[in-house]
């Protein structure tokens, strides 16, 4: 798979219990649960039918399984992620305080699940900012939006605060930026006949993409100027700049 570029997988042999695998080619579908919904052709209709059910009867992994019959409203309204800080806000001062004992079960149940849940973006943002900064700025823009009106949004616009006056962290993200555009045109680029998709070393695919011209100082011109960034390391591996 390595030598043809094959972006996947071959086994030689395999088995599914219970299943017995007739024709070529074959595609199984398992539901959230691991049971098979379905065992045939790829283009069959019916596994579009399939994937769909599945889809809809997959329960949202930030409510979980249990379904919210007190909160049902604010179930809807956490599975669109919008506006989950005013949830939050409205599940603390109103619901944990309700009298029914159903309703503040549930309620507390989506307080921990949505605090857990921005908890994690913010890790996450966190972890990218030394080599993905674009994805931390645009990770944590989206929490501060998001969650706004609860301290994870409060957290999510210091932290943004702190990488505006942070210029290492700044200089990163304008490569970054620069980094995104060059790879937005390096997908435009044409493969040669043997080559899977375009690559850096072959002179088959850059005789078939006269735009490298411009493409290859372009790389060069970011990799000069942020020569320590981690998109300076990155360019250097889709494009030859030395």
């Amino acid at each position: 798979c390595k030598s043809r570029k094959v972006p996947f997988s071959i086994y030689l042999g395999g088995h599914i219990s219970e299943m017995e695998i007739t024709n070529f080619p074959t595609f199984v579908l398992f539901d959230h649960t691991g049971r098979i919904i379905y065992n045939g052709h790829p283009k069959e209709e019916k596994l579009n039918v399939s994937l769909a059910n599945a889809i809809k009867s997959m329960p949202d992994p930030l409510l979980g399984a249990d379904p919210y019959k007190k909160l049902s409203a604010l179930a809807d309204k956490i599975k669109q992620r919008k506006e989950l800080g005013q949830i939050l806000v409205a599940l603390k001062t109103k619901h944990l305080n309700s009298e029914d004992a159903d309703e503040k079960a549930e309620a507390e149940e989506l307080v921990a699940r949505l605090t857990r849940y921005g908890n994690k973006l913010l890790r996450q943002a966190g972890a990218k900012k030394a080599k993905e900064p674009l994805a931390c700025l645009n990770l944590y823009q989206q929490t501060a939006t998001v969650f706004k009106g609860d301290a994870i949004g409060d957290n999510a616009d210091k932290s943004l605060k702190e990488l505006k006056d942070d210029k290492a962290f700044q200089d990163n993200l304008k490569a970054d930026k620069e980094l995104a555009d060059i790879i937005t045109e390096v997908k435009k680029l044409k493969q040669c006949n043997t080559c899977a998709s375009f690559s850096r070393d072959c002179p088959a695919c850059h005789k078939r993409n006269a735009s490298l011209e411009v493409l290859i100082p372009k790389a060069r011109g970011l990799a000069k100027k942020y020569p320590d960034s981690p998109a300076a390391a990155k360019v250097k591996e889709l494009l030859p700049v030395e």
